[in-house]
């Protein structure tokens, strides 16, 4: 009986452990009509090793779209520029005309394993000048 004692609470505080890297502070993205500005917050990081930025347009997959190296350091604020939320869609090779995106963040553990964020939405309206030239630059891509 002992013994599964020692075994349970070793087991819990390997999960204590874990659960309070998985939790982000904060995570937020917001459109300024030219880019997406992802940002998010990591009290502790002592087992995290990198995230992952993912994003999905609707009725699409989440793919990864940038990779960063965690600093294992406590209370880490980070921040992404996604410049390319409206540019040609990886799988169609066409160029993506919508306005809400998915982002969620995947969280990399140093073993190996990870976890996701929750899901956040941002509606992303494109002047129509700059999607024609987001358009022209990708003929060039």
């Amino acid at each position: 009986m002992k013994k599964l004692f020692v075994i349970l609470s070793f087991i819990m505080g390997i999960t204590i452990l874990f659960a309070g890297d998985t939790q982000l502070e904060y995570f937020r993205a917001n459109s300024d009509g030219k880019v997406i500005t992802i940002e998010w917050k990591a009290p502790s990081e002592t087992a995290i090793s990198d995230y992952e930025i993912e994003r999905a347009a609707p009725s699409k997959f989440f793919e990864k779209i940038h990779s960063v190296q965690a600093k294992n350091t406590p209370n880490v604020d980070y921040s992404y520029i996604d410049d390319e939320a409206y540019y040609k869609d990886t799988d169609t090779k066409i160029i993506n005309s919508d306005d809400v995106y998915s982002y969620r963040i995947k969280i990399v553990y140093k073993d190996n394993t990870y976890s996701y964020s929750n899901t956040i939405n941002v509606e992303h309206k494109v002047s129509s000048i700059r999607r024609t030239w987001g358009m022209i630059k990708q003929m060039f891509l």
